[in-house]
């Protein structure tokens, strides 16, 4: 039997489209192991009720996507997942689940890949390699795909970083949220963002984050997105009335996300008493940054 932990993710950040990486303290957790025969799953926590128990599975996806990449023999599997992350709400749970199938898959076949070998066959499944990265090793994750390899480089985020996610009851599919973005952009609109990204990169660096209201300014994909997200210039000025360093929308969206050092509850305050205002179904939670990544127990 195995057992690991994989964390959530938020991607972009603004600024560093299909780059930038972020693992955050929610967790999905599996146990696997072999049967005679067939596939038993059950699932529990966040979601369990929309997530399937067959052939559909995002864990079992990794599982058997493992198995036909070493070209091992599928056996018959047990799954238990407990979820603590958002389904399709911009927080990275297709990517732990496909990770925590490819892992837990690596060694019960025996291979015990590598977690560059892990990383390239989830952004394959994944289509970026983004949330992936921040899954596997956590903290704050810059990806580069050159061909077929991913460079990737980590940096420790400091204890201090918090995270403060409205998480809307509604959900957007990366699928719906990339169907919005123009096929080109401007060549200013590019450096602009270029410019930003190297801004960010030196922010976490050297935990300078009061510069992320600069870092995390955005042309490719914010401004298209948006508009999937009720409210979002209202929360992202709300924000920043509230002690936030930087908002931008998590991932593909709906989740909207605050960076604050320290005291986390002035901006939570402020954002949930912004749900209610504008009637919006949703919550409004604390999080910390995960500089782990995935783990066994």
């Amino acid at each position: 039997m195995v057992k690991v932990k994989v964390p959530a993710s938020t991607s972009n950040l603004g600024a560093g489209f299909d780059t930038f990486g972020l693992a955050l303290q929610l967790y999905l957790t599996v146990e696997m192991d072999t049967i005679p025969k067939g596939l038993q799953i059950s699932n529990s926590g966040e979601g369990s009720s929309e997530i399937p128990n067959d052939e559909n599975n995002l864990v079992f996806k990794g599982v058997e996507k493992l198995f036909q990449t070493t070209g091992n023999k599928l056996p018959g599997l047990k799954i238990k997942t407990n979820n603590e992350i958002p389904l399709q709400r911009g927080l990275g749970s297709s990517a732990a689940a496909i990770i925590s199938g490819l892992i837990c898959a690596s060694e019960l076949a025996g291979e015990n890949l590598e977690k560059d070998e892990i990383l390239s066959i989830a952004a394959d499944m994944e289509g970026h390699p983004d949330n992936a990265a921040a899954c596997i090793i956590g903290g704050l994750t810059i990806s580069c795909l050159d061909s077929s390899k991913i460079f990737t480089r980590k940096i420790a985020v400091d204890e201090s970083l918090n995270c403060i996610l409205m998480i809307p009851n509604d959900t957007i599919s990366t699928k719906a949220a990339r169907e919005v973005l123009p096929e080109t952009v401007s060549h200013r609109d590019a450096v602009f963002n270029l410019q930003r990204s190297a801004l960010l990169t030196e922010a976490f660096m050297r935990k300078n984050y009061e510069i992320l209201s600069i870092a995390m300014k955005d042309k490719l994909h914010q401004p298209f997105r948006k508009h999937l997200i009720s409210g979002y210039d209202k929360f992202e000025k709300t924000g920043y009335e509230n002690g936030a360093l930087g908002v931008c929308i998590s991932g593909s969206g709906p989740t909207i996300l605050g960076f604050i050092v320290d005291d986390s509850v002035r901006l939570q305050k402020a954002w949930q008493e912004k749900v209610r205002e504008l009637n919006i179904q949703a919550r409004v939670i604390a999080v910390a940054c995960d500089n782990t990544g995935v783990c066994s127990l």
